[in-house]
């Protein structure tokens, strides 16, 4: 994203819009920080510029388009056929049966609006959880990221790259779970350089009870239950 220098009049209408802040004044000229902005578009479609001086060049060059992938919702993943994140995480569970019992979802998310996230620290994370001998969910649009499955490294070329967010999912057998928890909280507040969330996901009971959630609770975590429900996405 860039700013026409020839249309801009400089009202600053457009400078609260930027969930990254990446637009701003300098100089008494309005800029787009090419490095703090993400590509999620925000910008553009809220239309917030009468003189149409908020542009993206005709193609976003690679790594580059890395950002838009991950951050504009309406840029589609090749490999998943989603936008924005790409993952449908529990919602299709249904479906997808990825969460059984007995194996305990995790998603982490890293990076939030304001802050962001370099691919650098989703590297970090995907090595270690990989060293932790982990079971990736396939479809999700970070694993193409991966060039070597056996330690979890992300393509070199993309390691500096900035998204709104990103997400990784993996399954972890639940008796190991809480160990897991453990080790993965050290090691992301010790080594990375932005926000992350990490939820996991168990499988409830055919009372819609979670054991797990109780094996939370007396480990001393103080976890938030956010439960989904699908409209019309249930196996026929």
């Amino acid at each position: 994203m860039y700013i026409d220098k020839d249309l801009c009049q400089s009202c600053l209408d457009c400078l609260p819009v930027c969930p990254m802040g990446a637009i701003m004044l300098k100089d008494k000229e309005v800029i787009i920080d090419y490095e703090m902005c993400v590509e999620c578009g925000v910008c553009r479609r809220f239309r917030i510029c009468p003189e149409d001086a908020i542009k993206q060049v005709e193609e976003i060059p690679y790594p580059r388009i890395i950002r838009a992938v991950f951050s504009d919702p309406l840029v589609t993943h090749e490999s998943t056929g989603i936008g924005g994140r790409g993952t449908e995480e529990m919602k299709t569970n249904d479906v997808t049966n990825n969460f059984t019992l007995g194996k305990i979802g995790f998603s982490v998310e890293l990076g939030r609006p304001g802050v962001g996230a370099y691919l650098s620290d989703l590297d970090k994370v995907a090595r270690k959880v990989t060293s932790m001998g982990v079971i990736f969910a396939e479809e999700n649009p970070v694993i193409p990221l991966i060039a070597d499955r056996k330690t979890g490294a992300l393509r070199p070329e993309i390691l500096k790259e900035k998204v709104l967010s990103a997400i990784v999912e993996f399954l972890v057998p639940e008796e190991d779970a809480l160990d897991f928890i453990d080790e993965l909280k050290k090691f992301m507040n010790e080594e990375l350089e932005t926000v992350a969330t990490m939820s996991v996901i168990s499988r409830a009971d055919q009372n819609g009870d979670s054991e797990f959630l109780k094996k939370l609770k007396d480990h001393g975590e103080t976890p938030y239950p956010n439960g989904k429900v699908n409209i019309g996405m249930a196996i026929v």
